[in-house]
């Protein structure tokens, strides 16, 4: 890969100030607007979200945004919002402008088919796709639906990220901006390409200590002393396991016959090409590290809000160090502590904590409650029967129903009234 540097002049803020955003949703309004659609009950009406507009000050609920790495990337992901909220598909396509002027690589639209409204999209199904195409979309979707949740007038108090979901993250808290965060999914994703396929992951529904116990017994029966790790502490009765090939299997067959664990559930996850969180990702350390030093990597957002604080799941506790090639190391190498810090946020925070999840598919919404807090999720994988993944998918009416959500939580759009009504049309429209 190419010296990841940034251009002398400063790159220009995609969203612009309130009265463009007006008069640009206005003209996109009447093109998009279906006058025979039956309304839904979960459509806000006209004003509501603007009653009792001092519910949430003071100690009212707080806002924790969650960028999950998880693998649940699929070919219809933001296809829907890409067809009908015009916002959501310029920030796409600016995620790949840089992507391709300034870093030099070539365009992820164009040679996926990903997101764009009527491109065939090149990739399986399956969500089995190459590290390079797994990381930069991620980006892509986590980046261009957090601007979507701005957009519509929601801030977040917190953030926090779990895997390469932590690269969002930092966008989110404007730690950096929008070009210094493409250029560290690249980063990613271009060393990481080269321990492809050197382990596999699975999930597993139980305790962090139930899964040491197994992984323990497994070394033993292999007759060797390491090559399985817990790679991610999702909650206090969920974590991922990540190793070796031979070993996962092994994994597998022991759940398999075990008495106290064969109704376990286990999942292997097929999207993971890598045994990421893990020391066999050991081999990458100095390649990537150099890519990442080519980097300005405080380069801070002008659209970023510096008060969202980070709470880090490489270290279980609030951020107290730069989000340098060190950080990102140690996020490539560690196990994931997602259940710590959620916990550790309703310790802090009580009931008011909300964790609105942001990913390509709504997954953590069980370890979260098993942490104690409430959730909220964006968009969901179209069904498994749906005809067509593209034709299947809802977001539209899957951010709408988030939209609802955060607003029987107490939030409010700071938006306008009628800016913020535009807006919730386009999403109205693509249903």
């Amino acid at each position: 890969m190419g010296e990841l540097i940034h251009p002398e002049a400063p790159l220009s803020i995609l969203l612009a100030p309130l009265d463009t955003q007006v008069a640009a949703m206005s003209e996109h309004v009447e093109l998009c607007h279906d006058s025979g659609r039956v309304p839904s009950k979960i459509d806000p009406p006209v004003g509501a979200l603007y009653e009792d507009e001092d519910h949430c000050q003071g100690s009212g609920p707080k806002l924790c945004v969650a960028f999950v790495g998880m693998g649940s990337q699929h070919p219809a992901m933001g296809r829907r919002l890409a067809e009908r909220y015009p916002p959501f598909l310029a920030s796409i396509k600016e995620n790949d402008r840089i992507l391709m002027e300034v870093y030099g690589l070539p365009s992820l639209l164009d040679r996926t088919g990903l997101f764009i409204p009527g491109a065939e999209c090149s990739l399986n199904a399956s969500g089995a796709w190459s590290l390079n195409d797994v990381i930069l979309s991620f980006a892509y979707l986590q980046i261009s639906l957090w601007d979507l949740i701005r957009n519509l007038g929601f801030k977040a108090n917190f953030a926090v990220g779990t895997s390469i979901g932590e690269i969002v993250m930092g966008y989110a808290a404007g730690h950096y901006d929008r070009s210094t965060t493409i250029g560290i999914a690249a980063a990613f994703a271009t060393t990481m390409s080269e321990v492809e396929g050197n382990g596999a992951t699975i999930f597993v529904a139980v305790s962090p200590r139930q899964a040491q116990f197994i992984i323990d017994d497994v070394l033993l029966q292999a007759g060797v002393t390491s090559g399985l790790w817990v790679s991610a502490f999702h909650s206090p009765h969920a974590v991922a396991i990540a190793g070796t090939h031979p070993l996962i299997n092994a994994l597998f067959a022991f759940l398999n016959n075990s008495k106290t664990f064969s109704d376990t559930f286990a999942m292997r996850l097929p999207q993971v090409g890598c045994a990421f969180h893990t020391p066999l990702m050991e081999p990458i350390e100095v390649p990537f590290k150099a890519a990442l030093e080519n980097l300005d990597l405080d380069r801070k957002s002008d659209t970023g809000t510096r008060e969202v604080r980070i709470m880090s799941t490489v270290d279980s506790t609030w951020l107290n160090r730069p989000l340098n090639s060190d950080y990102f190391w140690d996020n490539v190498l560690r196990p994931t502590k997602f259940g710590d810090i959620v916990q550790k946020l309703v310790d802090d925070e009580g009931e008011n904590i909300i964790i609105l999840e942001i990913a390509a598919h709504s997954a953590m919404k069980t370890c979260v409650e098993q942490c104690g807090a409430r959730y909220v999720g964006l968009i969901q994988r179209p069904a498994p029967d749906s005809e067509s993944l593209v034709d299947g998918s809802n977001e539209c009416i899957q951010l709408l129903e988030a939209v609802q959500h955060l607003y029987d939580a107490g939030f409010r759009s700071e938006l306008p009234p009628g800016v913020f009504e535009q807006a919730l049309e386009l999403l109205r429209a693509g249903k």
